[in-house]
């Protein structure tokens, strides 16, 4: 390939991404490396050891590249763009994760129902619904969720933020669903169809009460 090295001992460690040699292990788990230089960074993640720090905030990481990244959420540098839409990020995964969507790829399966996702994260988050597990709690009251992200809309209900803003009208809300839902009375978007008439609506939670009103008829025709 085109890469040159000053030291003879890099040119060596080099050559083994080719032959896919990982002479470098790590003596704590499984991890393995053609670069010496890697398994020192990656030994940092079982010592503890945060020696990349930012000198804007309390972030610190055992990795330069982590910091790297990190630093551009000061700056706004956003590098990593989409060539499909507008979408663009600080970090390279978050890129790769939007890509996903593009593709329609949803490699994250749960094995236990259907669910599928495009990030590692929504899975792990969905397979707490399985587990019943709510590790995230307010601090203010007695609200739990499984997933981080339904807390983090919670805390604003206390804070009475409503940042999801509606730019056609003044209608604002805690969560970017309802505003979703909401913008759709604009747009006059019916997309949650009945499979058992012609009744369409905007919003969700209205089609599952129509839903109940064929199973209450179900019930009542079975009984008679």
């Amino acid at each position: 390939c085109d890469n040159a090295y000053f030291h003879a001992d890099n040119l060596k460690e080099h050559f083994k991404t080719h032959s896919g040699e990982k002479s470098h292990k790590c003596n704590q788990c499984d991890f393995v490396s053609s670069y010496a230089g890697v398994l020192r960074t990656h030994l940092k993640t079982h010592s503890g050891e945060k020696s990349n720090k930012c000198n804007q905030c309390d972030f610190a990481s055992s990795q330069a590249g982590n910091l790297r990244t990190h630093l551009k959420t000061h700056s706004g540098e956003k590098s990593n763009k989409c060539n499909q839409c507008e979408f663009a990020s600080t970090d390279q995964s978050s890129l790769s994760r939007h890509l996903k969507t593009h593709s329609g790829e949803k490699s994250h399966k749960c094995n236990q129902c259907n669910f599928a996702s495009y990030q590692a994260g929504d899975l792990w988050s969905h397979l707490k619904t399985h587990s019943g597990e709510k590790s995230n709690k307010c601090n203010q009251c007695d609200y739990a969720s499984s997933r981080t992200s339904n807390l983090k809309t919670h805390l604003k209900t206390h804070r009475g933020e409503k940042s999801n803003k509606c730019n056609q009208c003044d209608y604002a809300s805690f969560r970017a669903g309802d505003l979703r839902t909401h913008l759709k009375t604009h747009t006059g978007e019916k997309s949650n169809e009945c499979n058992q008439c012609d009744y369409a609506s905007s919003d969700t939670s209205n089609l599952r009460r129509h839903l109940k009103m064929h199973r209450r008829k179900s019930k009542t025709n079975a009984t008679n």
